[in-house]
């Protein structure tokens, strides 16, 4: 079941592949709701994350994805994650998944890695000394063994010409992977977008695509490891 947004519109004549579209169909339901007037960074958040591992169950079958967190003992745990990546095996506590498939507490030999979202990037959030790194440092110094990736739905680029933007920040992360789905559109921030606003996002193209295949990887790295 797809997220209706205005990119479903049989007017529109979209020429994005499938991870394309649902990239930007992420991309605009965040601001759907912005828009629509729900701004509860919490209740916000949590319907990102929610969308984001709807569409990663679907496209990378072979893993399962939750958010919650992890469990390294019995009175040990990790700090709330926004997605965890985990083995297909990963069990589920059934009386959370009644109210809430996405949610679970996952023991640490089930998982592979975290996903931290974020709806805005920023420059100083993404530079060398930027929080982003601490944050991915203080998860390697607990969990050394899993991955750490950084998704941002879009980036506050300051000014295109400078060194301000993705393109060249990004390379200061030390995540394992880094991922950014659009940038800023001048005097249109919201819903609804014509295919001439995203098409000025077309260097963010194939960013979805990319982590799906890069967690494909991950995936195929396991079981031979397993």
């Amino acid at each position: 079941m797809e997220v209706v947004t205005n990119l479903n519109r049989k007017d529109q004549r979209m020429t994005l592949n499938t991870y394309d579209k649902r990239q930007f169909q992420m991309v605009e339901f965040s601001e759907r709701v912005y828009h629509t007037g729900l701004r509860h960074k919490g209740i916000n958040g949590a319907l990102y994350e929610d969308l984001l591992i709807k569409y990663l169950r679907e496209d990378v079958p072979e893993l399962s994805f939750y958010k919650g967190q992890i469990k390294n003992g019995a009175n040990s745990r990790s700090s709330q994650m926004d997605v965890i990546i985990c083995r297909k095996d990963t069990p589920e506590l059934d009386f959370i998944k009644e109210v809430s498939p996405f949610v679970n507490l996952v023991p640490r030999k089930y998982c592979l890695g975290v996903i931290e979202l974020k709806k805005w990037g920023q420059p100083s959030m993404i530079r060398e000394n930027g929080s982003i790194n601490d944050a991915c440092n203080k998860f390697k110094d607990e969990y050394p063994e899993l991955q750490y990736l950084f998704l941002s739905f879009r980036y506050k680029d300051r000014i295109r010409s400078t060194s301000n933007n993705w393109q060249t920040l990004h390379h200061e992360l030390n995540t394992d992977g880094a991922y950014c789905f659009a940038g800023r559109v001048t005097n249109n921030e919201w819903e609804p977008w014509s295919q001439e606003h995203i098409h000025f996002h077309k260097y963010y193209f194939g960013q979805y695509e990319r982590l799906v295949k890069d967690l494909g990887v991950l995936g195929k790295r396991d079981n031979k490891l397993g």
